[in-house]
């Protein structure tokens, strides 16, 4: 009676690849079956070495690579970027500095764009309509899921005050309810994961909706009794089929919040391919 889980290959970029119907990045996150489980992480640190110092190059594996390539899906930056390299770094006890700090990210990026193009192209797609969306006046962003869920993402701005205690020093303290006006450039960074998650969710919660057992959920993992795990790994699979196949989550997307230039799909997909992958949740 003990639960077993298994968790999904980059959730993120196997959202995005079924967003933009690409068959490079479902490939690389094992959406298409093959023989052995792909490794995006190793993929893309092996891509990215010849544009790192040449010093650093007997330490970068995927272990430097992957908390970097496991957040750019939700939309982390070349700042966190950074840190999350420096660390991986520090763990083998090895110092980069500023400059070479760049390099690696730079390197880590482009590959990216190498190994993930269409992850990447919606991303900025996301980004480039929200902001225009928030210009042309809108006060938040609303979308509907496969599953049905309405979203509604309100980031506002804020007043805040600044004070000075005895015992903690400077604080500054958000005051309740006093917005100021939208905040652009959170919803900027939090559309693309926010659609993500407002998926994975939509893919778990159809999934069991047909599945009659003891279940536990969080984000991208699924547990279960063992005798139950190969129905529900069917499940999860056909369910994302579904959600890919017979609906087109970027598309609606795209009519929800205006946008003015059409999604980027590359269209080289068929989502049916998940049926016969054996590590698309491993």
């Amino acid at each position: 009676h003990l639960p077993v889980a298994v968790d999904a290959t980059c959730s993120g970029l196997q959202i995005l690849a079924g967003l933009a119907k690409d068959a490079s990045t479902a490939r690389m996150v094992n959406v298409i079956g093959s023989e052995k489980p792909q490794d995006a992480y190793a993929t893309i640190a092996s891509r990215s070495m010849e544009a790192i110092p040449d010093r650093l190059k007997p330490y970068w594996d995927r272990k430097v690579t992957k908390r970097c390539v496991m957040t750019i899906p939700y939309n982390a930056k070349p700042f966190s970027n950074r840190s999350y390299i420096r660390d991986a770094f520090k763990d083998k006890g090895v110092d980069v500095d500023r400059e070479e700090l760049t390099s690696c990210v730079s390197a880590v990026r482009e590959a990216m764009e190498q190994v993930v193009p269409g992850a990447m192209r919606v991303m900025k797609w996301i980004e480039t309509e929200i902001a225009r969306a928030i210009r042309a006046g809108a006060d938040e962003i609303r979308w509907t899921t496969p599953s049905g869920f309405n979203v509604k993402q309100r980031l506002m701005k804020t007043k805040s005050t600044v004070i000075q205690t005895q015992l903690m020093g400077r604080c500054e303290v958000h005051v309740a309810g006093a917005e100021t006006g939208v905040d652009l450039k959170h919803h900027k960074n939090a559309t693309a994961p926010n659609l993500i998650h407002s998926l994975d969710a939509s893919l778990l919660h159809m999934a069991v909706m047909n599945f009659n057992a003891p279940i536990a959920l969080i984000h991208d993992s699924v547990l279960c009794r063992a005798t139950d795990m190969d129905k529900l790994s069917t499940l999860v699979r056909k369910t994302y089929m579904t959600l890919f196949a017979e609906h087109e989550p970027l598309t609606d997307f795209a009519l929800a919040i205006g946008a003015e230039e059409q999604p980027p799909i590359i269209g080289d997909l068929q989502p049916e391919a998940v049926i016969d992958s054996q590590y698309f949740f491993c």
